[in-house]
């Protein structure tokens, strides 16, 4: 069973979130500015498929009552296979013809319907979005229904007791087998629906406020932890395998033994995840006591507790001692592990993990997260870009607020049209790119060319793999074209050697003139050396023939284009940057290719590319050639 997307309505700011797909790897990220509307779609999910309350403050005024609906891949095998015993086997063969028609995919319905004189929306139903499709092959596997009361599942009603017909002149072995025969009930639409709910993955939300790990928790009379911090004390428990109520009969030793070997797995466990070195050696270690109150604690005096600590070498604290990052991260591991060792069937949904951590810590976070997104799917909101893998673009959903509607509704871009939403939305992003290549790009000594923005580095690479080309080149990024005479300067005062490169437009013919005035002394002869103009190109994305620009760039074969690409993507306001890089994982995962592309677009991208080396391999051979001459 997978769940393959969602869509939300009429929850709190969302009106009708449209459906929204979940990456297929695992992770899905919410990227967005506060007051998006991340926390709102967890929520709703939380409520639809985790069982949460949904109260007044989440239903919209004068609007139906919330919806979830949920697209799922589910075989016949993923069902109850006892509950399916109880139903008709003509209903069954329906069933199996019903997910064999849809392959498997199947959307449902969960609505939230309140109780007479009830405060919150508390009972939660589930029905097919298309009961007609079911119904039709079951009306044609069954073509006269046989007149015995049935009855239909929903979440929130039970069985009813079912009649029989009897045939008085049959015998008594053949009136029994027909009383048996018709005790099973018709696997309806609804019945189908429940059937399909009761397999989906439960949602777990992880909140800071329930999730920490406790300084101590009490233990009740079965043996478990009861009270503030149960929920982290049993999910320390769960993934050291402490059996708690045979620790509370056993003597001393033997739980001095068993918490110390569990402590120890535990530990090396966490330290896996945990890379921060506290200090200049020492890393985080976990620990569990078995503790009993003493009289200090009159009305508890003599019954037994767990305690937990928190250490780094010498130094022994609680949880509660120790900062609010640590302890976040901690009770976050644990609540993550222990899901995935309860081996059922989970959806975590985690909100700002980053909030409090620092950029080490978010990365062990992201790290967690990778490690288990296969066994549980996992759906986070973020503003950190270090939460973010800006080269897995697929797994990135913007949420923001649309400004052209009454009451700014929540809106939910999904990652094959990123390059629609706002900056703002998607400002951790654009840092992640721009810190990654601000940690990967080593600068060179030869062969450098400065580029305007990053845009232009994610086409020219993809050119370069697109052509085959295989001459070096090290291309820098700018933050904007006014930024390259700074950028030129530095690599002059460095001593590198290096090209400019620029858009033949009204700003890059300004900055190349100034370029050719300081740097060249307006020498056409130098500036030839050191600047280039894209030929025929007043952006970078000129390059595309607009049919290609529309394909492969937009991914909108009918996109209708006015005037220029780049005059279509600064009126759409596109996100340049995101748009490239799209374009860029298409290349690197040969989703395309040379033969993708018309004969203008490869002629455009070979004179660009040729261009670059042309330059480049001029003004090596002028630099090695007084080098021949004076070895000479």
């Amino acid at each position: 069973m997978e769940i393959l997307g969602f869509r939300i309505t009429h929850f709190r700011s969302i009106i009708d979130s449209g459906w929204v797909e979940f990456s297929r790897d695992g992770v899905t990220v919410l990227v967005g500015q506060n007051e998006s509307g991340k926390t709102s779609v967890l929520q709703a999910l939380h409520c639809a498929l985790g069982g949460a309350a949904i109260t007044p403050d989440d239903t919209r005024i004068n609007a139906p009552n919330p919806v979830v609906d949920v697209r799922v891949q589910v075989s016949f095998d993923d069902l109850d296979q006892d509950e399916l015993a109880s139903y008709q086997d003509d209903g069954i063969s329906a069933l199996k013809r019903y997910l064999q028609v849809l392959g498997g995919k199947v959307d449902l319905s969960l609505t939230r319907t309140a109780k007479s004189g009830a405060s919150s929306l508390t009972e939660l139903s589930a029905r097919l979005a298309d009961p007609a499709a079911y119904s039709q092959i079951l009306d044609a596997i069954i073509p006269q229904r046989p007149h015995v009361p049935v009855t239909t599942h929903s979440v929130v009603t039970e069985n009813s007791e079912i009649g029989s017909d009897e045939d008085a002149a049959k015998g008594v072995e053949e009136e029994e087998e027909e009383e048996e025969k018709e005790e099973l009930e018709l696997l309806t639409a609804d019945a189908v629906a429940l059937l399909i709910y009761l397999a989906l993955p439960l949602a777990t939300f992880f909140s800071a406020e329930t999730g920490l790990l406790p300084n101590t928790v009490d233990i009740d009379e079965k043996g478990l932890p009861t009270g503030a911090g149960a929920l982290a004390a049993g999910n320390y428990l769960a993934i050291a395998d402490i059996d708690l109520p045979s620790l509370v009969k056993g003597d001393g030793r033997y739980r001095q033994n068993i918490l110390s070997r569990a402590n120890q797995k535990l530990t090396d466990d966490f330290a896996s995840f945990w890379s921060q070195v506290i200090g200049s050696k020492s890393k985080l270690t976990l620990q569990c006591a078995f503790e009993f109150y003493g009289s200090s604690v009159s009305a508890k005096v003599g019954k037994p507790y767990l305690e937990f600590w928190i250490s780094d070498g010498n130094t022994q604290l609680y949880p509660k001692q120790r900062s609010q990052g640590v302890r976040w991260f901690v009770s976050f591991y644990l609540q993550l592990r222990a899901t995935e060792k309860s081996r059922s069937r989970k959806l975590f949904l985690l909100d700002e993990p980053g909030a409090n951590l620092h950029d080490k810590a978010q990365e062990d976070v992201l790290r967690l997260i990778d490690r288990l997104r296969k066994e549980i799917p996992i759906i986070y909101s973020t503003h950190s870009p270090k939460m973010i893998e800006y080269e897995k673009l697929y797994r990135i959903r913007a949420v923001q607020r649309d400004d052209a509607q009454e009451d700014s509704p929540t809106v939910i871009i999904d990652a094959q049209h990123l390059g629609a939403a706002s900056s703002d939305t998607l400002s951790p992003l654009l840092s992640a790119m721009g810190s990654d290549m601000s940690q990967q790009v080593a600068i060179k000594k030869r062969r450098n060319v400065l580029l305007e923005e990053i845009s232009g580095y994610y086409y020219l690479k993809s050119f370069w793999q697109l052509l085959g080309r295989r001459d070096e080149v090290h291309f820098i990024a700018a933050t904007g074209v006014n930024k390259l005479p700074v950028l030129a300067n530095m690599f002059l005062g460095w001593g590198l050697d290096f090209a400019v490169a620029v858009d033949d437009d009204k700003q890059g013919r300004e900055v190349f003139n100034q370029l050719k005035k300081d740097l060249c002394g307006d020498s056409d002869d130098l500036a030839k050396k050191l600047l280039l103009k894209f030929p025929g190109c007043t952006a970078i994305e000129e390059v595309f023939s607009q049919s290609d620009f529309k394909k492969h760039v937009l991914r909108n074969p009918d996109a209708s284009l006015a005037g220029t690409n780049a005059e279509f993507m600064k009126a759409t306001h596109l996100s340049k940057p995101v748009t490239a890089l799209e374009f860029m994982l298409a290349v690197n995962e040969q989703r395309l290719g040379l033969e993708s592309f018309d004969l203008a677009t490869k002629e455009k991208m070979k004179a660009v590319t040729q261009g670059i080396c042309d330059i480049l391999d001029l003004r090596e051979k002028e630099s090695s050639g007084p080098k021949s001459k004076k070895a000479g």
